[in-house]
């Protein structure tokens, strides 16, 4: 089993794509996060700054580094009404990603960063809570791609402590009425500064039915004052299935603010 390209980049990445790909563990200091020692903590509205981020649309450039080497450009379009391909009503956003890696990049990075900015991925999200939901797709008369369940919206006032679940999911490859992978979108929100706090969001993968992890996707985002976020980092630990046998590997994503 490898690891899907739709799998990976579960936010909508945030999340990542998503991630949303939207979305991360502490990375910190350490990882262009903040001042995680500042002495008073702000309470601030992340459901504000994470609707905001997704039906606003967002762009994402950085730099790759770690196992995979190169730059790497993301786009989200503003969320538009629509349905699923099931009918059910959604707020639809569009991806497209632009990825430069050197030649002689191993196939693992090849695979995984091999956009070249010319397709156009559609992402669905709840029309009320804006969570992610199902697209509704099938292959063979089963359910394909990322099927999500126990979405909660973000809560509309946090500081540094709090934590929760966005959603969880099973991974349908289309020739099965059994998923081959399951995980969770997580967050946690940490100390930042006077007036930012940092929103961490972890993707999780692993085979479905076991603990035997896939990958997980950390992503670093500053809530700013103003109740909006900034995408700060994304940290990639991919297992050796992952890589297809060539070890357990972390790749590095720094965001240009």
């Amino acid at each position: 089993m490898i690891m899907t390209r739709a799998s990976s980049q579960r936010f909508l990445k945030a999340n990542f794509k998503l991630g949303l790909a939207l979305l991360s563990t502490a990375m910190l200091a350490a990882c262009g996060g903040g001042d995680s020692s500042s002495s008073t903590s702000p309470t601030l509205n992340l459901n504000a700054a994470y609707t905001t981020w997704v039906t606003g649309g967002n762009t994402i450039t950085g730099t790759v580094s770690g196992y995979c080497q190169g730059t790497r450009k993301q786009s989200f379009t503003p969320t538009v009404s629509g349905k699923t391909l099931s009918g059910a009503a959604a707020l639809i956003t569009y991806e497209s990603e632009t990825d430069s890696i050197p030649a002689n990049s191993n196939e693992f990075c090849k695979s995984f960063y091999s956009y070249n900015g010319t397709t156009s991925t559609p992402y669905y999200f709840d029309p009320t809570n804006v969570t992610p939901i199902t697209s509704g797709a099938t292959k063979n008369g089963y359910p394909l791609g990322l099927v999500w369940s126990n979405q909660a919206a973000p809560p509309t006032s946090v500081t540094a402590g709090a934590t929760g679940t966005l959603a969880t999911y099973l991974d349908y490859t289309g020739d099965s009425s059994k998923p081959a992978t399951e995980g969770a979108r997580t967050w946690k929100v940490s100390a930042d500064t006077a007036t930012t706090l940092l929103y961490i969001t972890t993707d999780t993968s692993k085979v479905y039915g076991t603990e035997v992890p896939i990958y997980t996707s950390i992503t670093t985002y500053r809530i700013n004052a103003n109740n909006t976020l900034t995408a700060l980092n994304k940290e990639v630990q991919a297992t050796t299935i992952a890589t297809k046998g060539a070890g357990n590997q972390t790749i590095y994503e720094t965001y240009q603010n």
